[in-house]
């Protein structure tokens, strides 16, 4: 049985800046969603979305917001 992947979106903090950058992801397995949280300085929390429209939408409000999202 195979598990329905979700789109994320990563929020990166470091404690050098001042905001937070994001990071698109697309779709990820659960599994995968995890193991992009681990990061070696700073924070990474994932969101997932459940349609590509969700995730494409919060991309373009983050960059209207003033964020940068790669």
């Amino acid at each position: 049985m195979a598990t329905a992947k979700l789109y994320y979106i990563g929020e990166r903090g470091n404690p050098q800046l001042k905001k937070p950058y994001y990071k698109a992801y697309g779709q990820l397995s659960q599994r995968d969603a995890k193991r992009r949280e681990k990061c070696a300085y700073g924070t990474m929390d994932l969101t997932g979305y459940n349609t590509e429209a969700e995730y494409n939408a919060q991309i373009e409000k983050l960059r209207t917001d003033g964020f940068s999202v790669n």
